[in-house]
């Protein structure tokens, strides 16, 4: 694979993604998660995801705007928007919430991109919000380091994400069951990411996460809800 060098970047050459994009194009799936998200934002994940925004302000990046879902449910202290979103279909999904949004008063930029590489200057953004997407991207880890990179001093996460099941637990087993396939059915969805690893591992605080079972789709039922800070614990 390609790798691509920042001129002065001191940081090690990292993969070219861009080739990453097509593969996120589900056209199927969209439609069904768009019904899906709908019929969610009356319920618990709803609530979730306000919960999630909850600590966002100034300038906000979305890793995988997805039908846009959230930006109804973003606090008034965001002041503009800047969404990636690899998937054409997604795309076309979300423009009429991004609309909305913009007629409403809030800027919204949509960018087809991946989370891997953001066309994000450093230290660019001033949260940052990851809902229902670290269990698509390619490489997680390379995700927060961009996340990382692009996040000013302070700045939080807003996080809500399906995430693996507690070992020993009967979820965890179906979880292994449906690994191999779930991608194939669920638009690339792994029903099993550690999430909440790979947000410490890049050195983010993760104690004012919580993990409780939110929907009653048993593979995908766990998820993390809340914010999180630079500064591992």
């Amino acid at each position: 694979m390609e790798l691509l060098r920042c001129r002065g970047d001191p940081r090690p050459a990292r993969p070219a993604y861009a080739g990453l994009v097509t593969s996120h194009n589900h056209p199927v799936f969209t439609q069904i998660y768009r019904l899906i998200a709908r019929v969610e934002d009356d319920s618990g994940v709803g609530r979730a995801r306000t919960e999630a925004s909850r600590d966002l302000s100034g300038r906000l990046l979305i890793i995988g705007l997805g039908p846009a879902q959230d930006l109804h449910h973003l606090p008034p202290a965001v002041s503009e928007v800047v969404a990636i979103e690899p998937s054409r279909s997604m795309r076309s999904a979300a423009q009429a919430a991004v609309d909305r949004a913009r007629a409403g008063g809030l800027p919204v930029q949509v960018l087809d991109a991946v989370g891997e590489d953001l066309p994000l200057a450093d230290d660019s953004v001033d949260s940052v919000l990851l809902a229902y997407v670290m269990c698509t991207v390619e490489d997680p880890a390379r995700v927060m380091a961009e996340v990382d990179r692009v996040l000013r001093p302070g700045g939080a996460i807003g996080v809500l994400e399906h995430v693996v099941a507690h070992e020993g637990t009967w979820m965890r087993r179906l979880q292994r069951l449906n690994a191999p396939w779930w991608p194939w059915v669920a638009g690339g969805c792994h029903c099993d990411r550690d999430t909440r690893t790979v947000l410490h591992e890049a050195g983010f605080d993760t104690t004012a996460i919580r993990q409780e079972n939110l929907v009653n789709v048993p593979p995908v039922a766990p998820a993390l809800i809340g914010t999180a800070v630079r500064g591992r614990v």
